[in-house]
């Protein structure tokens, strides 16, 4: 069997979803989108749905604010509520070190006009009371952020999409990406071959081997993350917390009154991998308890494990790919997808609209690791990345 499209879309999760409506809205195009399995089964179905516009580095916080902007008028776009929220967002750290590049950062948000709070010592603990009886920190970051329903989401696009009349296939694995005098021409499926002139990556922790169909090579690697929910209580806290050191963890209650729970293990092995495992209970008792004990009493009811689709400079790749003409990139998310993919996904589809990259997307180019592409994903500290660019950032503003 053989099809006809304008754009092939692979992968059924948000930024699949979302890049085939905004370019759906725009004008009419045969759009289809492929999913091996079904919609949300990757990283969209197996995340917290933080969206925050903390971020370390200039570029990213600046278009941490204008994606913070698209959550706020998403649900009026997509008609639909996306259950977004704002509960804020606190960064707590224990460790005197963290303080000066922390300084930088509350530098850098002020001159987005992003105003943080910041609280040392006592008072971060007077600010976020859950913390009390655990070990000291040394001060708190907190901006008025939010967190979205990851479901509500996927599935407001979903039915958004529909009504624009994009095809969706649930269940349909890509074998091959079709490629004509050195351009792509479309993709092999286990039912047959779609011809296209246009191909978007969006799969998340499979973008690298999607990139290899493409003869495109890439430095993404997928790295596991696992979360526990537990039952539902009466309020503990009203703002979402993560933590540093001395390994990295976070923890929220959600409107339902469950708390979500996470705890790094930092010597986590690259690869696909979405088993949930024993050993991540054990580090959330070590770590979160001893940052706030009052969440001891709760049940764990559910846990899951998804992947982080990684970059070496912790940033997407979002764009056309230069080597190979009608391909292009729309993951690297680093953890950050639900929080980035609306306003990733209108910037890029603007792009592909007008042929002309917005600014925005300037810092994210697919073809930045070309001739690189075996720079290494440094893991095991999240955030080392940031180190040296945090407080150079900060000071050109």
């Amino acid at each position: 069997m053989s099809e006809q499209a304008d754009v092939v879309v692979i992968g059924g999760g948000v930024f699949g979803l979302g890049i085939a409506w905004e370019l759906a809205r725009r004008r009419r195009r045969r759009i289809v989108v492929l999913e091996r399995r079904f919609t949300g089964f990757g990283a969209t179905g197996r995340n917290i749905g933080r969206v925050r516009t903390s971020q370390f580095t200039l570029e990213l916080a600046t278009f941490a604010k204008a994606a913070f902007a698209k959550h706020l008028r998403l649900a009026d776009e997509l008609g639909a509520n996306t259950l977004f929220w704002r509960p804020g967002y606190a960064l707590v750290f224990y460790d005197e070190d963290e303080l000066a590049q922390i300084d930088a950062v509350c530098a850098m948000l002020r001159g987005l006009n992003l105003e943080p709070e910041f609280h040392r010592g006592a008072a971060a603990v007077d600010r976020l009371p859950i913390l009390a009886g655990g070990e000291r920190p040394v001060g708190c970051l907190i901006r008025p952020d939010g967190v979205v329903h990851h479901d509500a989401l996927l599935y407001a696009y979903r039915r958004a999409i529909s009504a624009l009349g994009v095809t969706l296939c649930e269940q349909r694995e890509v074998r091959s990406i079709v490629r004509n005098g050195g351009r792509v021409a479309g993709v092999e499926t286990d039912a047959g071959t779609i011809a296209a002139p246009i191909v978007v990556n969006a799969t998340g922790g499979w973008s690298r081997e999607i990139s290899a169909m493409a003869g495109v090579a890439v430095p993404n690697v997928p790295l596991r993350r696992e979360v526990i929910v537990t039952d539902a209580w009466r309020p503990l806290m009203d703002t979402m917390i993560t933590f540093y050191r001395p390994v990295e963890g976070w923890f929220h209650q959600t409107l339902r009154g469950e708390v979500v729970i996470g705890v790094v293990d930092p010597e986590e092995p690259q690869g696909l991998e979405h088993a949930a495992t024993p050993e991540h209970a054990f580090r959330v008792a070590r770590y979160a308890l001893s940052k706030a004990p009052r969440l001891g009493h709760l049940r764990a009811v559910r846990q899951w494990a998804g992947v982080y689709d990684m970059t070496p400079d912790r940033k997407p790749m979002v764009g056309p790919v230069d080597a190979a003409p009608g391909f292009v990139q729309a993951n690297g998310d680093n953890g950050r997808g639900i929080a980035l993919i609306p306003y990733l996904a209108e910037q890029l589809a603007t792009w592909l609209d007008t042929g002309t990259r917005p600014a925005s997307l300037e810092h994210f180019d697919a073809n930045r690791y070309a001739g690189r592409e075996d720079t290494p994903v440094v893991v095991g500290d999240y955030y080392a990345a940031y180190r040296k660019a945090a407080p150079e950032a900060a000071g050109t503003r």
